[in-house]
């Protein structure tokens, strides 16, 4: 079963890593850089057992062992368990609580203050703000009855305080901690969102700045073919715009590969009216581009730009009307009524276009013939 990590370790899951790539993993290693910290309070611990009355020198190198080999459980129990679920994290947590309650054979009363790192290890291992802080109550309520059953030791007597609030501090700051790798996962998903949508503006850009270009380049080779013979000035001025457009092609895949879409309500329609010119098709246009909104016009050059490469690819059509409104844009054919085959991924980038502006896509056969284009606000 995978699991999210909780801590440090972003991105890993349970099963990813093994003990040896958890521990030497670099999530991993700023915790032992951080947790260090704590382990320079527990200094005393060893002055403490060195400077007891009681005990020989084998009894005090085995109780400074013991804090030695607790320390290190403390130091990798976390990197090893952040990618596990919630229940192990809880569990090895308790066990730990457990090994420091046997640091009261070799060590004495004072590994009473071991407890403060058990408290440090569930606050940034438990994902759960409310159970750490429930955990650090139950540990505190230890911490006084042990100190009211010794009689209030001077070696523990503040023991249970220091817990307490320490305790909260590192819950706190536990929680923190956790909410900054969350906000940095995020933004390392927007920024793998980002570059998804790039790719989806840049494969929109070139299907529908270079798919009309091209569109126009091929029926105006096609009608240059058939004036050769019968009108060589008029091949020639076809042939024109042929480089002419072509060039025009050549600067829009250099915009597009830029990132700029600057293209104008009024240049596409002027680009419309020769296109389907050259194509056979008479084209109406009852309304200005003026009154259609500002913010509109730039979708709605999109979408005329896209609905005249369909006509004069697919429709066979004889005539075409393109009506503006203030928020609203048609584009209507007599031809075959059809869907433009072969044209999808050209109006699913036409629809994403329009609903990034708040506005509708609808397009298919009218009853009455031929094909419609719509883009409403």
């Amino acid at each position: 079963m995978a699991v999210t990590v909780t801590g440090p370790l972003v991105g890993v899951r349970s099963g990813e890593l093994g003990l040896g790539a958890r521990l030497a993993h670099p999530g991993a290693r700023r915790w032992y850089a951080g947790a260090s910290v704590g382990l320079a309070y527990q200094a005393f611990l060893v002055v403490a057992v060195w400077s007891a009355p009681a005990g020989g020198l084998g009894a005090r190198v085995i109780a400074t062992a013991c804090l030695a080999a607790f320390y290190l459980l403390y130091l990798t129990v976390p990197p090893i368990v952040w990618p596990e679920r919630e229940a192990v994290r809880v569990g090895s947590t308790v066990g730990l609580l457990l090994v420091s309650g046997l640091l009261f054979l070799p060590v004495g009363a004072v590994a009473a203050w071991t407890w403060l790192l058990v408290l440090v290890v569930a606050a940034f291992t438990w994902s759960s703000q409310t159970a750490a802080m429930l955990f650090v109550g139950l540990v505190t309520v230890l911490a006084v009855a042990l100190a009211a059953l010794l009689g209030w030791p001077d070696s523990i007597s503040a023991a249970p305080w220091v817990t307490l609030s320490v305790g909260v501090l590192m819950v706190a700051f536990g929680h923190q901690v956790r909410q900054v790798v969350q906000l940095r996962a995020a933004h390392a998903q927007i920024a793998l969102l980002a570059i998804d949508e790039e790719r989806a503006r840049f494969s929109r850009d070139l299907h529908d700045s270079l798919g009309h270009s091209l569109t126009v380049v091929a029926v105006k080779s096609e009608l240059a073919g058939k004036l050769v013979v019968r009108d060589p000035a008029a091949a020639r001025r076809e042939i024109a715009d042929i480089e002419r457009l072509a060039r025009q092609a050549l600067a829009d895949l250099r915009a597009a590969v830029a990132g700029f879409r600057g293209v104008t309500l009024e240049g596409e329609l002027d680009a419309a009216r020769e296109a389907l010119a050259a194509g056979g098709v008479a084209l109406e246009v009852p309304s200005p581009a003026s009154v259609v909104r500002p913010d509109l016009r730039p979708v709605f050059a999109w979408a005329v730009r896209e609905g005249v490469t369909n006509v004069l690819r697919h429709a066979d059509a004889s005539t075409c009307t393109i009506a503006l409104t203030r928020t609203g844009l048609r584009i209507r054919d007599d031809g075959r009524g059809a869907p433009p085959s072969g044209s999808g991924s050209g109006l699913r980038g036409l629809a994403e276009r329009a609903a990034a502006e708040g506005a509708r896509l609808d397009a298919g056969p009218r009853a009455q013939g031929g094909f419609e284009l719509r883009v409403q606000r």
